[in-house]
């Protein structure tokens, strides 16, 4: 039997929820929407395009938007996004996680990640070990999504 670890990316290699709390934040008050961490838990694992609808729903404008506007609306959203990712650096691996993945390494088990972001490689490369994964499994390389098993 084949060994290995498989990782999730955000709250296990690091956390960057700030981040797209602050871009979903700023997006929906653009759009005369308020949210607030509370509403944002909700949002944590799903698609940029399933938050987004939980935010319209949020401010009952589910029907003011076509879908070329929701889809500019999210691009947007990760646009900023990505901007606030680029402040991250290896100190904001989450404790012990570095360690583990030389660990891992030097017993050559194949450690790889799933994630729901379009986002892990570059996130993968701002903090340093996108070398210490075998294999990264993102939407990119899906035909589905969460929570398809595919």
């Amino acid at each position: 039997m084949k060994k290995g670890f498989v990782f999730d990316l955000d709250g296990v290699i690091t956390d960057t929820a700030k981040y797209h709390y602050i871009a979903w934040k700023e997006l929906a008050a653009e759009i005369g929407i308020e949210i607030d961490l509370k509403f944002n838990e909700q949002l944590k694992g799903i698609s940029r395009m399933d938050s987004l609808e939980r935010i319209l729903t949020l401010g009952n404008k589910n029907d003011a938007y076509t879908e070329v506007e929701k889809e500019a609306l999210a691009t947007k959203k990760n646009t900023h996004y990505v901007q606030l990712l680029q402040s991250l650096t290896p100190d904001d691996l989450l404790p012990g996680v570095k360690t583990f993945l030389d660990e891992a390494k030097a017993k050559n088990i194949p450690c790889a990640i799933a994630s729901a972001s379009k986002n892990a490689p570059f996130i993968l490369d701002k903090l340093g070990v996108m070398q210490d994964f075998d294999t990264i499994v993102d939407p990119a390389t899906l035909k589905k999504g969460k929570p398809d098993p595919e």
